[in-house]
């Protein structure tokens, strides 16, 4: 870790996001790169923190080539050793964790506290680290590159810049392992464990017919060796994902050739909007790859164990969901589960019945005895800009919403001011504005997008 070197306006310096639940993981997993505390990491953000690394004896930063845009991609070499690892992140532009990560992990491998450690595997290993493949949809923060095209289905055709730049440094390194690093939407669940899958990870297929030769059953090894750690930091959180050979695939066409690959993908937890669990996580088990490579340690693991992991499950979890609404509908009433998801520009009602049967929120609130109301529109001329007070008082009086889709009226507080429904009860696809009054009238909630805001009815 860096302790007297600027890096984009902040020092390097340590972060606790969780407290560490094995001793030997406690200093790994509290270093945290305070600049890259934004969910975004753009390629801005990193050129000034690889030109710093470019001067410390212990790296080589090598320039690879240009994107589709000429933003140059970079790899970062650590370490002589004959066993190789390759690890790539941001492929998707706007996947970030792992990102964030590598750059913790970097910074705290390079402190000089760590300088024993260091001795420990320097000549056994080489790490080689991409931080940013694509940083034309990272500067956009969109999954595909410059020229629309997912990189990640570009493993045969080669038809982008950045994936002949992975080919070609993957057959130039000759990887003995290969990390493809990964965010995941954050509505995949574990199982029918009704928590979020914060880790999911595979060994990809190399072919249809799924079969484990060496190298993928050496990657399943690995992989069921980091469960350990992963279980022991956030028990229940692991899941991994269905191995469907995937043709197109850089994954799978590295399992193809022969490199144990590995993908690690972050996803949501609970209370974590930026991914800072998984991010830790990440960081946690770069260091356990190098430790168990040295120490030969993942390949007493079984594979059983790998196979035991729960699969992911799709659409576990909603944004917020409301229990048990009732409406006040045009052939009279019924009650209806609301699920909420924040997709696109602003948050929409994305399923509606039966709902808490199958999925889970992050947030959920039982509106049992409650009625839904569409707000009335606020009152634009009167102030473009509501105090908190304000806002509350206009939802005591069933305002809070704006008939404009760029609104006039803003609220002063976090709650974001959204279109007004079309309609008196709630469909699919509609915004997510509306309160929760009990039978009288008094309203109790305003629901707006991802918050929750309580109403005093005193």
């Amino acid at each position: 870790m860096f302790k007297t070197t600027l890096v984009c306006g902040a020092l390097l310096t340590p972060f606790t996001v969780m407290s560490a639940n094995n001793p030997e993981h406690a200093s790994i997993a509290n270093t945290y790169i305070e600049s890259f505390n934004e969910l975004a990491i753009a390629p801005d953000d990193i050129y000034p923190v690889i030109e710093s690394l470019a001067k410390h004896d212990n790296i080589k930063v090598e320039l690879l080539g240009n994107s589709y845009e000429q933003r140059p991609i970079y790899a970062i070499t650590l370490g002589n050793g004959p066993t190789k690892v390759l690890m790539w992140s941001q492929m998707h532009g706007d996947e970030n964790t792992a990102t964030k990560a590598l750059f913790d992990f970097l910074s705290f491998t390079l402190d000089n506290n760590q300088a024993q450690w260091r001795q420990t595997w320097q000549d056994k290993v080489t790490v080689k680290i991409i931080p940013m493949l694509n940083p034309d949809g990272a500067a956009k923060q969109t999954r595909r590159n410059a020229q629309g095209i997912d990189i990640n289905r570009d493993a045969k055709a080669l038809n982008t810049p950045e994936g002949k730049i992975l080919m070609q440094v993957a057959k130039d390194f000759e990887a003995d392992f290969a990390f493809n690093l990964h965010d995941q939407n954050a509505y995949y669940g574990v199982g029918q464990t009704a928590k979020p899958a914060t880790i999911s990870v595979l060994a990809p297929a190399y072919n249809h017919a799924r079969d484990i030769n060496t190298s993928r059953g050496d990657a399943m090894r690995l992989i069921a060796h980091l469960s350990t750690s992963i279980n022991q930091h956030i028990p229940g959180h692991l899941a991994k994902y269905d191995d469907s050979y995937s043709y197109r695939s850089f994954g799978d066409t590295f399992s193809e050739m022969g490199m144990r690959t590995i993908l690690i993908e972050s996803g949501a937890h609970f209370n974590d909007p930026k991914r800072d669990v998984a991010r830790r996580l990440n960081r946690i088990m770069y260091k356990e790859v190098i430790d168990s490579i040295v120490a030969k340690s993942w390949q007493t693991a079984e594979i059983a164990v790998y196979d035991a992991i729960p699969f992911n499950s799709k659409d576990a979890f909603v944004d917020v969901l409301i229990k048990n609404v009732t409406v006040r509908g045009p052939y009279g009433n019924y009650q209806t589960d609301l699920a909420i998801k924040d997709e696109g520009i602003f948050a929409r009602v994305n399923e509606l019945g039966d709902v808490a049967s199958v999925r889970t929120g992050f947030q959920e609130l039982d509106a049992q005895g409650l009625f839904y109301q569409p707000p009335l529109p606020l009152d634009s001329q009167a102030s473009t800009e509501l105090t908190q007070q304000q806002f509350t008082e206009a939802l005591k009086q069933g305002q809070g919403c704006t008939e404009s889709l760029t609104p006039r009226v803003k609220s002063a507080n976090k709650y974001p001011v959204l279109p007004c429904p079309k309609q008196a009860f709630p469909y699919r696809h509609q915004s997510a504005a509306f309160l929760l009054s009990d039978d009288k009238g008094q309203v109790h909630y305003g629901i707006f997008g991802t918050d929750v805001v309580r109403v005093s009815t005193n």
